[in-house]
C-alpha cells in the first residue's frame, strides 16, 4: 500500500494530537486546560479525543512570527 493510500485518523487521543500540533503532551494539555487549544470530546468513559480538522483550524489561526 502506498503512503498516500493510508487513512489518516480524525479522532486524536491526547498523544496525537500534541505530536501533531508538534509539541510535548504536557504542553499541549496545559494549553487545552487555559482554554488556549481545542477543546476535547468525551466519547464515553475514559474516551477523549480531538478533532484532527479542529486542531488544524487552530493551528491555521494562530498566524504570527515564527
Amino acid at each position: 500500500m502506498k503512503s498516500e493510500d493510508q487513512i489518516q485518523p480524525r479522532a486524536l487521543r491526547a498523544n496525537g494530537a500534541a505530536a501533531y500540533c508538534g509539541m510535548s503532551r504536557s504542553t499541549y494539555l496545559k494549553l487545552v486546560s487555559e482554554k488556549k487549544a481545542p477543546q476535547p470530546r468525551r466519547l464515553g468513559p475514559g474516551v477523549v479525543i480531538w478533532d484532527r480538522v479542529e486542531l488544524d483550524r487552530w493551528i491555521d489561526g494562530m498566524g504570527g512570527a515564527a
